[in-house]
């Protein structure tokens, strides 16, 4: 009897399962896809491990917070940056709109990177 004969006989006298889905899914018959206890119990895995746990950034809270803190430092941003350049400002044409452009873009851009890195540093 070869060593994987002896496996298999092993496994069906002690009652286990070769397939991986019964492995994991400790108290559930593989071949009737049911449990075997008399109490259903999620026996699947838990996500109670803190290196198991992914932070769930679609929450209303989360997205809230994001344009709440993005548009509120983007305002900041602009306003400062306006004020430390506002000489690029007084102009006609291009050489008003080109800098208010830029102001606008950059500031927003900036306000929500920011926004980004506040809400992943304190995992919201």
């Amino acid at each position: 009897m070869s060593d994987r004969d002896k496996q298999n006989k092993y496994n069906q006298h002690s009652n286990i399962s070769s397939s991986l889905y019964a492995r994991v899914n400790v108290g559930q018959d593989a071949d009737k896809n049911s449990l075997d206890s008399a109490e259903p119990v999620h026996t699947g895995g838990s996500m109670n491990n803190d290196d198991e746990r992914v932070s769930d950034n679609s929450t209303f809270t989360h997205t809230l917070l994001f344009y709440i803190i993005g548009l509120v430092t983007s305002v900041i941003i602009g306003f400062g940056m306006f004020k430390l350049f506002q000489d690029y400002f007084y102009g006609e044409g291009l050489n008003q709109a080109l800098p208010s452009f830029f102001l606008i873009a950059g500031s927003l851009l900036i306000g929500f990177i920011i926004s980004s890195a506040i809400l992943k540093r304190i995992k919201v």
